[in-house]
């Protein structure tokens, strides 16, 4: 998905490739999975093309993709990020891990290379029990598939979720396996959008455990900014990982990464064939690369078409 990006200075590249999940399926686009999948189709042979990530669809409705595997090759592939399902009950989760786990792997019989799964988002239990952990951990690595993990309610009280965070650190440290952690950056009302300043705990803490992210919801926009749908201002993805990554290089303080979080000001933010930067702040092309395939990711969002504009418009993906 990386053609077409010759006239992109590499700093953009490393930074930008692979980034934007594709969520067409969830609100506030909502697509009906026609839709939705010949979308992403259509994205794949597009000039920006070298951004689009991956295919994201709950675990439940992966049977529902084999109709449209035609729309793929081995060389067009349909990649995805699979959203496993919610159990009932924490006794639940790993049954129903397994299960989700083995619809993948029945899938990716079917789809013959023309389709593949390469992460499994997963909610959790406030905080789990490391023999849980591990055992996660091993079954998605069995099919090569990274895992992010979700917890309830993170705008809830700071000390469970890092109970949840020293968990999964604990875990990267002492198995030869890596967990993730997924979070939730907006929604479809005001409610759903955590202020800068816990968005920066939240960098904050997983930098220091070394823990790698993955982002969902609200971010649209590259630059973080007032927006009438949702009656509130809605995060950056600029500034979102360019909070991070300068985070994990540079051991920002809290305050220093809550002011690139709040920042709406396009003119703070530099991409080009070094790297990135904000302000007076840098990374350079190969700390992206190294942090792009480690920490951060991608994030998911319903619209490929909104972020790239945007992108053009502020004159960052020009020739």
């Amino acid at each position: 998905m990386e053609t077409f990006k010759s006239y992109i200075p590499a700093g953009t590249q490393a930074y930008l490739a692979g980034l934007i999940d594709y969520a067409g399926l969830f609100p506030p686009a909502q697509l009906s999975l026609d839709e939705a999948i010949r979308n992403y189709a259509s994205y794949q042979i597009e000039r920006d093309a070298w951004m689009l990530g991956r295919f994201i669809i709950p675990a439940v409705r992966l049977n529902e993709l084999e109709p449209y595997l035609t729309l793929f090759t081995q060389k067009q592939r349909l990649d995805c990020s699979v959203i496993a399902r919610k159990s009932p009950t924490d006794a639940e989760v790993l049954p129903y891990f397994k299960e989700d786990l083995q619809t993948i792997r029945t899938f990716q019989v079917k789809a013959a290379g023309q389709a593949a799964v390469f992460m499994i988002e997963l909610p959790l239990p406030e905080t789990p029990e490391p023999s849980l952990l591990k055992e996660i951990a091993e079954q998605s690595a069995s099919l090569a598939i990274r895992t992010f993990l979700e917890f309830p309610d993170e705008t809830a009280e700071k000390q469970s979720l890092l109970k949840a965070l020293d968990a999964i650190a604990h875990h990267n440290r002492t198995q030869d396996t890596t967990l993730g952690f997924k979070f939730r950056t907006g929604g479809v009302t005001a409610a759903a959008f955590p202020e800068p300043k816990q968005l920066a705990w939240i960098l904050k803490s997983c930098s220091d455990r070394g823990i790698p992210q993955k982002f969902t919801a609200g971010l649209h926009h590259p630059v973080r900014m007032y927006r009438p749908e949702v009656q509130t201002e809605m995060h950056g993805f600029l500034n979102v990982f360019t909070a991070g990554m300068l985070t994990r290089m540079h051991d920002l303080a809290s305050e220093t990464v809550t002011d690139i979080l709040s920042d709406q000001n396009p003119a703070d933010f530099t991409l080009s064939k070094n790297g990135a930067g904000w302000r007076e702040l840098d990374i350079t092309a190969e700390e992206i690369k190294k942090l792009r395939k480690t920490a951060f990711i991608s994030y998911g969002s319903c619209s490929f078409t909104e972020p790239r504009e945007d992108l053009h418009a502020l004159g960052l993906l020009n020739e």
